[in-house]
């Protein structure tokens, strides 16, 4: 019965960590406590990726500069699998996304693209597209 069960346990463990290896080399991790900061070009997505070891409180926010010519980041957050978990792209501070959620262990991938876009034929020079993500993990405990 213990040997079945060490069995299990070291296949659950290799399958998490092939599982994590499995994400493309231009993912972004993100470290909870250290903000990301980049600048998103038109039409383009960029991928970022967490991994959390206990059941946990995530909050994911962007940040862009106080002006109104700025780009309006949009997310999803998805599990590894590909299973989405929740979109948003205006519930933080101006056109800025916020996702606060509650998740279990486990690699999550978060997509980020501009919302806003542009309908220029000529690009749109003049809107900021510097932004950041900031990531904060408060992990949960049962009281």
């Amino acid at each position: 019965m213990l040997k079945r069960f060490l069995i299990i346990l070291a296949c659950l463990i290799i399958s998490q960590s092939l599982a994590a290896a499995e994400l493309p080399e231009s993912f972004i991790k993100l470290e909870a406590g250290q903000n990301y900061q980049g600048v998103l070009g038109e039409n383009e997505v960029v991928r970022f990726y967490f991994e959390l070891e206990k059941k946990s409180e995530v909050l994911l926010e962007s940040k862009t500069p106080k002006r109104s010519n700025t780009i309006y980041p949009e997310a999803t957050l998805f599990h590894q699998d590909g299973r989405t978990i929740t979109r948003n792209w205006s519930s933080g501070e101006g056109r800025n996304f916020k996702i606060v959620r509650e998740l279990e262990p486990g690699t999550y991938v978060l997509r980020v693209e501009d919302g806003r876009g542009c309908g220029s034929l000529h690009g749109c020079p003049e809107i900021l597209r510097d932004y950041q993500i900031v990531f904060e993990v408060t992990e949960s405990t049962p009281f």
